[in-house]
């Protein structure tokens, strides 16, 4: 299948929805989305809190490029806007969000932290000054591992539900593609120097993959 730019997906995406051609809508978003995979890497690396807050944690940065990748597939839902920039700005607000979603609570974690030694204290009690502060600082340490270990858990789960899905993938090439893009976490140009081909070839691949894998994922129960 011959590569096609943005614009004219897009414009084959609506076409396909008003005429109630559900299917072919969703082949058109697909491809799309795959297009776009690297704009959605390099907008989670580049998000960031606050204007001079962090990011994601780059250790952290394949886990949320999947997330926020599979938010930007199920936006067919609900967006039928033609102009290729309002695509854009609606894929940018789709991957703050996910990333928003999958920081919130390293945020929590931090605005706790920086509060615990506001904690009052009674100057003729028996308690020093800073006892209160270093057991609301001890409880909250507690909290952050036990969520951390949930959230590690979580994201090692989804991992290797991945993983274990691209590993029952056929074909060589699709299936390579895939590894490289969600174990590895290698840009679209990356795997083409890698693999020696272009980068139409490393989309079409990824793109076949992708529905494969997503296929796999839908019709058979976890291992």
């Amino acid at each position: 299948m011959p590569f096609e730019n943005d614009h004219v997906l897009l414009g084959k995406f609506v076409d396909s929805h008003e005429r109630g051609d559900v299917e072919a809508a969703a082949q058109y978003w697909e491809r799309l989305a795959i297009n776009n995979y690297d704009r959605v890497v390099a907008a989670v690396r580049t998000f960031r809190f606050s204007a001079s807050g962090p990011g994601i944690p780059a250790h952290e940065h394949g886990s949320a490029v999947t997330e926020a990748f599979l938010r930007v597939s199920a936006m067919s839902a609900v967006f039928r806007k033609r102009e290729t920039g309002r695509f854009y700005a609606a894929l940018n607000t789709c991957v703050e969000h996910a990333c928003q979603d999958f920081g919130r609570k390293e945020l929590r974690h931090e605005r706790r932290a920086k509060g615990s030694l506001d904690q009052r204290y009674e100057p003729d009690g028996d308690a020093g000054p800073y006892d209160a502060a270093l057991a609301a600082y001890d409880a909250d340490q507690r909290r952050q591992t036990r969520e951390t270990l949930e959230a590690e858990a979580s994201r090692q789960d989804a991992e290797r539900l991945v993983a274990w899905g691209i590993a029952q993938i056929k074909n060589d090439d699709h299936r390579e593609v895939l590894e490289l893009t969600y174990i590895e976490k290698l840009s679209g140009a990356a795997i083409a120097r890698r693999l020696g081909i272009t980068n139409d070839n490393v989309y079409q691949r990824r793109r076949r993959g992708t529905l494969e894998l997503e296929r796999i994922l839908r019709e058979h129960p976890r291992p």
